[in-house]
């Protein structure tokens, strides 16, 4: 029974859209204490910058595998269930990197934070697609990427302040508690199906595109991934860029600058911070654009093709042996333009298939897993061979000419098999199409 005690100041809808913001919060800390701890874990068990890759790949090798199959379980089981599986494992691994002796055990336990938080994005996307109405997709994801920057400008403070008041095995056991705390709130909190929170209202319900009782859209793999293939190639693409910055920034500015821990931690935090800026601008000009035009392609390209060659401009100073603080400024630019992509691309996997988002999303995101594997590795032979950041700028500029290439066969305005939003009589017709095709 749907209760009218949600008539308060505080609907369910944004209550599920902040418990989600504050997963993403966590999971981004989790996802890139990493980074900063590295200077640490790197002297205390005498690690290279090539070692220090396959540790941070060591993520990105589970994430990727496990994306696609995630997402498709996530879309079975739901996103309360998932969600929660997914925090119980990606709090464990975290805990057990501050337990870690050496480089094998510390591999291990990025593994299994890579496989908690693998299916994390899309079964998220699963949850705003269910809990959001699709003109507000581009803020829902503008705004829990926005938390999840803001985790990123959050870590070297919070990371560095933990090591330095304890060790860098404390801060990691802090921080997985706090995310299996999460879990809790969550399953406490969250419905899959909206028409069962006790505090959602009938106006809210009437806004959202998932009702109950809607038929079960079949599932054909070769058209998703036909509509699915550009966007995969875009987050490859976005993903070199993102992990260049999440895993290196603070590495970066302790060895092309001599930096301490301190000072790298307050550069590398300044530059998150813009990318907070750009996710959430990104999302709402995506939307703004969508109610102005009517134009779904336009206003998803448009925000993805700027996001990826305006940054070009910010990376040329990188050549040019600029100041730090020069460096953190073009940087911060650099990043901040390059978030506008975020939201219109997550936007996009919602868009071309709504009744399977988690699985729609995840086959987008294993362009970004993929990118993250190879990214750290190759980043780090780069630099320990020519002893120079610089290639890396470069290498970095070619996928964001890429990036805007392929985003030119998205075609959001095209679903996937022309997937219905609202009513189960669709559902029936497009399912004999989906037969048909």
């Amino acid at each position: 029974m749907v209760s009218t005690r949600g008539q308060s100041r505080f609907s369910a809808t944004t209550g599920v859209l902040v418990i989600l913001c504050i997963m993403s919060f966590l999971m981004y800390v989790d996802r890139t204490n990493i980074s900063t701890a590295a200077l640490a874990i790197r002297r205390d068990l005498n690690l290279n910058n090539s070692q220090l890759g396959l540790v941070f790949s060591a993520f990105a090798m589970t994430y990727a595998l496990a994306m696609i199959p995630g997402g498709f379980i996530g879309d079975r089981l739901g996103a309360r269930k998932m969600l929660a599986l997914c925090g119980v494992l990606w709090g464990v691994g975290t805990l057990l990197t501050g337990l870690a002796g050496g480089i094998a055990t510390l591999l291990l336990a990025r593994f299994v934070v890579g496989l908690g938080e693998s299916p994390i994005v899309p079964a998220s996307a699963r949850a705003l697609t269910a809990w959001m109405e699709p003109e507000r997709r581009g803020f829902s994801q503008g705004i829990t990427h926005a938390c999840a920057r803001l985790g990123n400008a959050s870590t070297p403070l919070l990371v560095a302040g933990l090591i330095a008041a304890f060790s860098w095995h404390i801060a990691f056991i802090v921080l997985g508690a706090a995310s299996l705390a999460w879990v809790g709130l969550w399953l406490w909190y969250y419905r899959d199906n909206p028409t069962d929170h006790p505090r959602i209202t009938p106006e809210e319900i009437a806004r959202l595109p998932v009702k109950a009782g809607k038929a079960r859209i079949p599932m054909r793999w070769r058209p998703l991934l036909r509509a699915l293939w550009p966007a995969t190639v875009v987050s490859f693409c976005h993903g070199w860029i993102l992990w260049f910055f999440l895993n290196w920034m603070p590495s970066f500015f302790a060895q092309a600058y001599h930096l301490n821990i301190r000072h790298s931690a307050i550069f590398s935090s300044g530059i998150f911070l813009s990318g907070v800026v750009g996710t959430t601008l990104g999302g709402s000009l995506s939307d703004l654009m969508l109610k102005k035009t009517g134009d779904i392609r336009r206003s998803r390209q448009t925000l993805i093709t700027v996001g990826f060659l305006a940054p070009i401009v910010f990376f040329v100073p990188m050549f040019m042996h600029v100041s730090s603080t020069m460096a953190a400024l073009s940087l911060a630019a650099a990043l901040f333009l390059s978030e506008l992509v975020t939201a219109p691309l997550w936007a996009v996997a919602m868009d071309l298939a709504p009744n399977h988002a988690a699985t729609s999303s995840s086959i987008m995101n294993t362009g970004l897993g993929i990118a993250a594997s190879v990214s750290p590795p190759l980043v780090g032979w780069l630099v320990d061979t020519t002893h120079s950041w610089q290639p890396v700028f470069g290498l970095s500029m070619v996928f964001l000419v890429l990036g805007p290439i392929a985003a030119n066969w998205i075609r959001p305005d095209r679903p996937y098999l022309g997937e219905p939003e609202t009513t189960t009589e669709e559902a029936g017709g497009y399912a004999a199409a989906a037969d048909a095709y």
